[in-house]
């Protein structure tokens, strides 16, 4: 499993498609845990690295890259809770008053592979050995 830290997240940063994805809100203290050690950095914003390195005291520098993430894999992403106008670019302290404010949002996004669809299908159709095994392939990507 990689870890990838990131401003965005589009289906071109998958590796295979069909691909399932659950993004979830994390708390700024599970996030800095995530990104403590051996991670991917894929953060191409000088502002948004900055809050990054403020808020969980590392040394990231900007590293606008493509990651490819596969089945098993999860992105930290920072990301805005809007959209800026076309051509903004925030500095870092336009991007820590967004946070104090509330709108800049923590997400983790796990990548699961397209079983996930097999198994809502599965749910009312198939035995619990079947079911299981299902369940159990998609938690393992």
């Amino acid at each position: 499993m990689t870890t990838y830290l990131a401003n965005a997240f589009s289906p071109s940063m998958l590796s295979q498609l069909p691909s399932d994805v659950e993004f979830s809100v994390v708390s700024r203290e599970e996030f800095c845990e995530a990104i403590s050690n051996n991670v991917t950095n894929a953060i191409g914003h000088k502002g948004t690295i900055d809050l990054v390195n403020a808020l969980c005291k590392t040394s990231f520098a900007v590293n606008r890259v493509n990651i490819k993430a596969g089945i098993g894999d999860v992105i930290y992403i920072v990301v805005l809770s809007f959209r800026l106008e076309e051509g903004r670019v925030l500095n870092a302290e336009e991007v820590q008053q967004l946070y104090n404010e509330g709108k800049v949002l923590l997400l983790r996004a796990k990548i699961y592979g397209a079983v996930l669809e097999e198994l809502v299908k599965c749910e009312s159709m198939c035995d619990e050995v079947t079911y299981d095994g299902l369940a159990n392939k998609a938690k393992r990507g």
